[in-house]
C-alpha cells in the first residue's frame, strides 16, 4: 500500500512540473523571450528548456569586415614607386596555389584601394565570395571553400615611407643584402619569389660547383650534401637544403657556420668558409605575415 502511495506521489509531481513548465512558456513569450531558440529535451519527470545564444554565427557562415586600408612602415627596406609595381606585377603573375579568378579578384580590387575607391574594390571582393575576417588583407583572405590567400602588405598598400625619386637598386640596400627579410611584416613572401626567379636565370658551369655538407637540426642525421655555385648565396642553400630534405613550408633554413648566423645574400665562400668544413642548417618555424 505503501508502494502504491510513493507512486501516485511521483506522478502528481511529475504531472505538476510538466504544467508548470508549459504555462510559462506563454508568459515568456509575452516579454519578448520568442526570439531565441528553444530546444526541448523529454526527462523523466520534466520537460527540460534549453534556449541557444543568437550570438553564435551558423556553422554554414563566415565571419566577414569591410575592407579597409592597410597602413605599414617599411622597417628593412626601402621602396620606389617602380620596384613595387614590379613586385606586384610578379606577384600576381606566379601564383600557383588557389584559384586564378581569386587572384585577379583580389589584384583588381587592391588596384582600386591604391586609387581610394573602396566601395567598388569591396563590391569586386563580394562578388568573388572572397571573406576578409580583420578587413585586413594582409591578414588574410578566404575564398568560399576556405583556401587562405596570403597577401604581403607591399601588395596590398604602399608604405608610409615610400621613396619618390627613381634611385638605383644599389641605393636600398641594406647590412643583409638587396632584399632583406621583413618578418614582423611578411616580406618574406616577395624575397622568396624574387630570389626563385633570380636563381632560374642561368646555369652555374662544373667547375664553379662547390659540395657543401650540412647538419641540419631537425634531425640526428646523416650529414646532407647539396652541390651549388660558388657565387649562390647563402640564401639558395638554405632552400636547395629544404627542398631536397623535403621540410614543410611553415618552416624555414637558417645557415649557421662557427656558431654564427651568415648573411643570407652573401655567398658561404666570402663568409670564411672552406671547403670540407660542416655548416648548420637550423630549423625554424617560419613567422607569419602579420601585418
Amino acid at each position: 500500500m505503501g508502494c502504491c502511495l510513493s507512486t501516485s506521489r511521483d506522478n502528481r509531481s511529475a504531472y505538476a512540473t510538466q504544467t508548470a513548465t508549459e504555462e510559462r512558456r506563454p508568459e515568456a513569450s509575452s516579454r519578448g523571450v520568442s526570439s531565441t531558440t528553444a530546444a526541448a529535451i523529454p526527462s523523466n519527470s520534466a520537460r527540460v528548456v534549453i534556449r541557444s545564444s543568437p550570438d553564435h554565427l551558423p556553422l554554414n557562415e563566415n565571419f566577414n569586415a569591410p575592407i579597409r586600408r592597410h597602413v605599414w612602415y617599411s622597417k628593412r627596406r626601402l621602396w620606389n614607386r617602380a620596384q613595387l609595381d614590379q613586385e606586384r606585377k610578379e606577384f600576381f603573375e606566379t601564383r600557383v596555389t588557389g584559384k586564378p579568378e581569386i587572384w585577379a579578384a583580389l589584384s583588381a580590387a587592391i588596384s582600386l584601394m591604391h586609387t581610394g575607391d573602396l566601395t567598388t574594390a569591396q563590391s569586386i571582393i563580394d562578388a568573388a565570395g572572397v571573406t576578409v575576417p580583420t578587413g585586413d588583407l594582409c591578414q588574410g583572405a578566404y575564398d568560399e571553400q576556405g583556401v587562405l590567400y596570403r597577401l604581403p602588405q607591399c601588395i596590398v598598400s604602399d608604405p608610409e615611407n615610400l621613396v619618390k625619386s627613381n634611385l638605383g637598386e644599389d641605393d636600398f640596400d641594406t647590412d643583409d643584402g638587396k632584399l632583406s627579410l621583413d618578418e614582423e611584416s611578411g616580406d618574406e613572401l616577395i624575397a622568396d619569389d624574387a630570389e626563385r626567379r633570380r636563381d632560374e636565370k642561368g646555369k652555374v658551369s662544373e667547375r664553379d660547383l662547390i659540395r657543401v655538407k650540412a647538419r641540419l637540426s631537425d634531425r640526428g642525421g646523416p650529414d646532407m650534401v647539396v652541390t651549388v655555385g660558388k657565387t649562390q648565396n647563402v640564401a639558395y642553400i638554405a632552400r636547395k637544403l629544404q627542398q631536397e630534405a623535403e621540410i614543410p613550408k611553415t618552416q624555414r633554413v637558417k645557415i649557421a657556420y662557427l656558431g654564427k648566423i651568415l648573411k643570407e645574400h652573401v655567398p658561404l665562400v666570402d663568409q670564411g668558409w672552406k671547403q670540407g668544413n660542416v655548416i648548420n642548417a637550423l630549423v625554424v618555424a617560419r613567422p607569419s605575415p602579420s601585418c
